[in-house]
């Protein structure tokens, strides 16, 4: 059953449709957010962008950079087509490049979330890009 951060994301990415965002740039974001909510659900008891601290949003991207490529779908249905595990890079180091697109898209995510007044803290206030 779909949290409230599933319907927040979707009201997201709908509001970058609306606003003429690049196609490429509205799935990067819709990648990156569906990852981080399946790493949310599986990780804590947050079902909401409101309980997001800057804790969780630090200790998913360490995750990220820890656990592998391909390891982490963000719909699991796409493995059976895709075969991630076929991939010759599966499993390794995830680059700092990604963590850091990562980083950018959920800045994104929760700036428009503050600036729409739909939390009341931004937890990726003082999470920076990583020196490559």
């Amino acid at each position: 059953m779909p949290e409230k951060i599933d319907f927040e994301v979707d009201d997201f990415l709908n509001n970058c449709d609306y606003k003429g965002l690049a196609k490429k740039t509205i799935r990067s974001y819709d990648q990156t957010l569906k990852l981080f909510i399946r790493y949310l659900q599986n990780e804590s008891s947050i079902i909401k962008t409101e309980q997001v601290k800057e804790k969780d949003i630090k200790e998913y991207l360490k995750n990220t950079k820890e656990r592998g490529k391909y390891t982490v779908l963000s719909n699991e249905e796409t493995r059976k087509c895709n075969k991630p595990q076929n991939r010759t890079d599966f499993g390794k180091k995830v680059s700092l490049a990604t963590v850091n697109n990562y980083t950018r898209n959920l800045r994104v995510y929760f700036n428009y979330m503050y600036d729409n007044r739909l939390i009341k803290v931004n937890p990726m206030k003082n999470i920076w890009i990583l020196a490559l």
